[in-house]
């Protein structure tokens, strides 16, 4: 029930918030968007509203999708002094792009390089503790450790991955596809192909693999099978005109498409293996309930028009 602690998969995540795309919110499709940003508004609204010069804290921050709505929130509602938002997250990168968003006069934004399973904070440091499809990567430790940071009558809120749910399930297909492209050698048969000297040997494997992965791209459409979809194309138009290019130029860029497959497909295995069932989503409430937060039980958000959840919700209850 506990996920995959953050640490397997953090080159793959560094790796995406280092690049150009990594300001996206990490997860597939935007579905549930608004229905999240619902959820914060609401919250944030309430919790920002509650204390004079609020700290909080977002944990396994990303691209800071939950900072952004605290600053919008801040912009617009008058607070009794200067609002504190941190923004911490494995990914050093990450850290480091959140530091530079624009802020109000009333607040101000930093970002911490550091685990969310051991957090680099005093007890009781923070008014407001949050995350979104991220403290969740750390394992079980990462809810104790947002419990001990959280100040007596301070507010938490969770979106957190559903084990089974639509985005883990999308998830999931994405890294089946991705695993297959990586298995059956498509990069390294096309860099054979262009190097040669068995150029016609290494077209029939190509032919082969081709026919292996033609099945991937069946059924309900994900991220991975569009890019599949492309690669396949791509592949075929640089070995057949390989006499256009460069030798060293193509094979460069099948070692660079296999190394930005290889790292996809690690972020979307690691979003299915963190995701929590009944009993580990349980248990992460069970965690932060043991430092003395108030918390409501587990609830499934479930975007509209969908029959299934997109993901778990933990909160703490709501302060008269």
């Amino acid at each position: 029930m506990s996920p995959t602690p953050t640490t397997a998969h953090s080159a793959h995540w560094e790796a995406y918030w280092s690049a150009a795309g990594g300001r996206r919110a990490a997860v597939s499709g935007d579905a549930p968007g608004d229905l999240f940003d619902e959820v914060w508004r609401a919250f944030l609204t309430d919790a920002l509203g509650q204390r004079a010069a609020p700290k909080l804290l977002d944990l396994a921050c990303g691209a800071g999708v939950i900072l952004d709505r605290a600053l919008e929130t801040v912009s617009l509602s008058p607070l009794n002094g200067k609002a504190r938002l941190v923004g911490l997250d494995f990914a050093s990168s990450a850290a480091a792009a959140v530091a530079q968003k624009q802020t109000p006069e009333n607040a101000s934004i930093h970002g911490v390089a550091a685990s969310a399973a051991a957090l680099p904070f005093a007890d009781d440091g923070f008014d407001i503790v949050v995350s979104q499809f991220g403290v969740e990567y750390a394992g079980m430790d990462a809810f104790t450790e947002a419990a001990r940071v959280l100040a007596p009558g301070g507010a938490m809120q969770f979106i957190i991955h559903y084990r089974g749910g639509g985005i883990d399930r999308e998830c999931a297909e994405n890294a089946r596809v991705l695993g297959a492209v990586l298995q059956g050698g498509l990069f390294e048969t096309a860099a054979e192909a262009i190097r040669g000297p068995d150029h016609d040997g290494a077209v029939a494997k190509l032919k082969t693999i081709y026919a292996a992965l033609k099945p991937c791209l069946e059924g309900e459409p994900v991220a991975a099978k569009e890019m599949l979809a492309r690669l396949l194309g791509d592949v075929s138009r640089l070995v057949s005109r390989r006499q256009a290019y460069a030798p060293a130029e193509a094979v460069g860029w099948c070692e660079a498409m296999r190394a930005e497959v290889m790292l996809y497909e690690g972020r979307m295995r690691a979003m299915t293996e963190s995701a929590l069932d009944g009993g580990g989503v349980k248990d992460a409430r069970d965690k932060l309930a043991s430092g003395g937060a108030l918390v409501s039980a587990p609830e499934a958000l479930t975007p509209k028009g969908k029959s299934m959840p997109a993901a778990w919700l933990i909160k703490t209850e709501r302060r008269a």
